[in-house]
């Protein structure tokens, strides 16, 4: 009876990862992706690593702002230290149906959204994303609204997860149902510095030693 306790105990727990699982990788976006749904979140958090504040925009009757926040180890990381890149506008005037971002390069993405306060300076959002698409190169990944952004409205927080463990100066893009879209600067996946491999490492470590003896002998 014990015995089969144990493995009931063990069965709810092995579903249990496997939910945070599913939560945690939301749904990936490879290059090329179209129209691909974004999951919603019942909760998010992470470590703040960096922050634009909130960027005040106008143009073409448009105005509003517009904030990114860089995060370690958010809900839905990637790996341990791997950074997620948070996304959301608030509009006063006119609208707006897309947020775009770059550069994501070759990375790893994957995209979920957040309605509710949990960074600093977010607000409570109102419109999530309908869907998300990332060019064929991978550069450029997009949060699409199938009804755009109005007046005293704001989007949820939209979260890419990366495998970039560091970031560098990025773009985002907000366009406008009719228009051209306004640009403004933000943060965006970076390379990590290569780290030699360890056979590398004892290469260098064993001609150190063998210099040191024959310095030694001579």
């Amino acid at each position: 009876m014990n015995a089969k306790i144990r493995w009931v105990n063990w069965v709810v727990v092995l579903l249990a990862l496997m939910a945070l699982v599913t939560e945690a990788h939301a749904t990936a976006l490879p290059p090329g992706a179209a129209d691909v749904s974004v999951t919603n979140l019942a909760t998010f958090a992470g470590t703040v690593v960096s922050d634009t504040g909130s960027v005040a925009y106008s143009f073409g009757g448009n105005t509003g702002n517009v904030r990114e926040w860089v995060l370690s180890n958010a809900t839905g990381a990637l790996c341990p230290g791997c950074l997620a890149f948070a996304y959301q506008f608030a509009v006063t005037a006119g609208n707006f149906g897309r947020l775009s971002s770059a550069q994501y390069d070759a990375f790893t993405v994957h995209v979920s959204h957040f309605g509710g306060l949990s960074l600093p300076g977010s607000v409570a959002g109102g419109f999530g994303a309908n869907n998300a698409d990332r060019d064929a190169g991978g550069n450029t990944i997009d949060f699409d609204f199938t009804s755009p952004v109005t007046p005293q409205g704001a989007s949820f927080l939209l979260i890419a997860n990366t495998n970039a463990t560091a970031f560098q100066a990025g773009i985002i893009t907000l366009a406008p149902s009719t228009g051209t879209p306004s640009v403004t600067p933000g943060f965006a996946p970076a390379a990590q510095a290569s780290v030699p491999e360890p056979a590398t490492l004892l290469l260098l470590g064993s001609g150190v030693v063998a210099l040191g003896i024959w310095r030694r002998w001579n």
